[in-house]
Order: C-alpha cells, then sequence, then structure tokens
C-alpha cells in the first residue's frame, strides 16, 4: 500500500508499534521529544501522525490468509489499496498524552473486524464459495460435557496474527478455514479470537481444549488427527465451528 503519512523528522522522533488483535483491534502508538523551539500543539500533532504511520507499516504486515499478506493483496489490487488507505485513515486516535519528560505519546486503534470501516471488510474475497466442513471418521463423542466453544493451546509455539487463519491436521486437511466459514460471519466477527489466557467469553463456559501440535507457516494451526476428529464430531452436535467459537491462546 502506498504511504499515506509520510513527515520527516530530525532526532526528536521514536516511533513505539504495539501491535494488538485482542478484542479484534490493531494498536499503534507514535512518540515524540521534546527538542528546542517545538511547542505542544506541534508535537501533538507529529506523535499522532507517528502513530498513524507506524498502524501502516503494521497493517502491511498482517496476514490474511497464511500465503498471503495485506502488502501482498494491495500491490496485486489497486481497489484494494484504496480501500485499505481509507480504512487507515478511519482509525481512531484512542490518546494523546503528554509524559513527564514532556515529549507525546499517541495512540491509534483500528478495527479488524465489523461490516463497516474494518480491515477485514476490505481485504477479504466477499464471493467465496462456502464449503461444509470434513466429515469425522466417528459420528459421536460420548460425553455429558455440552461444549459451548473450542479452545486451542499455541503457546510456546510463536503463533503470528492472520484475518483468516487455518486449522489443519498433521497430513494437511483443513477441518475450518475461511471457505468453511463465509465473508459475513468472518468480517463481522472473525473466525477466531486470539487469547492470552484459556478462559475466554467467546469458547463460553464448557469449551474443548486441545493443544497445538505446531503452527505452519507463521499463523495455520496444526492439530493431531485425533483431536481434529473429536472437533469435528463435536461440531455436529453444537455447531461450535459454525458458530466462530474459536479462541487460539498464544
Amino acid at each position: 500500500m502506498k504511504k499515506i503519512f509520510q513527515v520527516v523528522f530530525v532526532l526528536c522522533l521514536l516511533a513505539i508499534s504495539s501491535f494488538a488483535s485482542a478484542n479484534g483491534y490493531i494498536e499503534a502508538e507514535g512518540i515524540i521529544y521534546y527538542e528546542k523551539g517545538m511547542k505542544p500543539n506541534q508535537m501533538r500533532r507529529m506523535a499522532v501522525l507517528e502513530a498513524y504511520r507506524t498502524l501502516a507499516e503494521e497493517v502491511d504486515s498482517i496476514h490474511v490468509t497464511s500465503n498471503t499478506t495485506v502488502r501482498n493483496l494491495c500491490d496485486l489490487d489497486d481497489e484494494i489499496n484504496s480501500h485499505v488507505e481509507a480504512v487507515l485513515r478511519g482509525a481512531k486516535v484512542i490518546s494523546v498524552t503528554q509524559q513527564k519528560d514532556g515529549s507525546f505519546r499517541a495512540k491509534v486503534r483500528l478495527s479488524m473486524y465489523g461490516s463497516e470501516n474494518s480491515l477485514a471488510s476490505v481485504v477479504l474475497e466477499k464471493n467465496v464459495l462456502i464449503e461444509d466442513f470434513p466429515k469425522p471418521k466417528f459420528t459421536s463423542v460420548r460425553t455429558e460435557v455440552k461444549y459451548t466453544g473450542l479452545v486451542i493451546d499455541c503457546r510456546g509455539l510463536n503463533l503470528s496474527t492472520a484475518i483468516t487463519p487455518a486449522i489443519k491436521t498433521v497430513g494437511g486437511i483443513e477441518i475450518y478455514a475461511y471457505k468453511n466459514v463465509g465473508y459475513e460471519n468472518a468480517v463481522i466477527r472473525g473466525i477466531v479470537e486470539y487469547a492470552d489466557v484459556i478462559d475466554s467469553p467467546r469458547a463460553g463456559t464448557s469449551p474443548l481444549v486441545v493443544k497445538a501440535v505446531e503452527i505452519s507457516r507463521s499463523c495455520d494451526v496444526v492439530i493431531s488427527d485425533e483431536d481434529a476428529d473429536r472437533i469435528l464430531a463435536v461440531n455436529q452436535s453444537t455447531n461450535i465451528l459454525t458458530n466462530c467459537a474459536v479462541v487460539l491462546v498464544r
């Protein structure tokens, strides 16, 4: 995507980036240190511009799928590029504060999901053909638990953020991906939630918890064949995948 915010700073600028996808937001910060002759209002504006510039860089690097980043899509499609630029311009300024040392720190926030003004809404293919979930090898799960969601523990595996990650078996079979969910679900809610803890409201009070085996292409989650069968069987009676009640813990 084209550089939207181009400002030249000399020695007085330090960019700080804090990318976060928890709660479906992307956030970035910019900080400007005081130099002789600089006025507070000037520093405030510069901090905001730097936060926007940093946000644009963060968005560039976000994976849409394991094979494609936002940057890739913008390079290939001018229309997507212009839509992403518009979404970036609509990012909200969350705070601008003056620090004790006289510097100014600004934070901006962009929605990852949502029907309007979200990153997902402008980078995802709208006319995707929805495919059914694979069939499990067995057809029922003997348990008294009514599972409310799925939690996959990916801690320690360096999982990166993606707008539409996939869950697959060690044999490479995808059991959960954008093609199973469709545009509306993926945009409004997101097909997964990234969390720091296993107890996430999105997966409900009785989640099915499994451990990831590895991470493929930095953002796709690989699980065992046995866990995949169990998940697919549970989904047949609870629709936990259909409802996108999926949490990835990292």
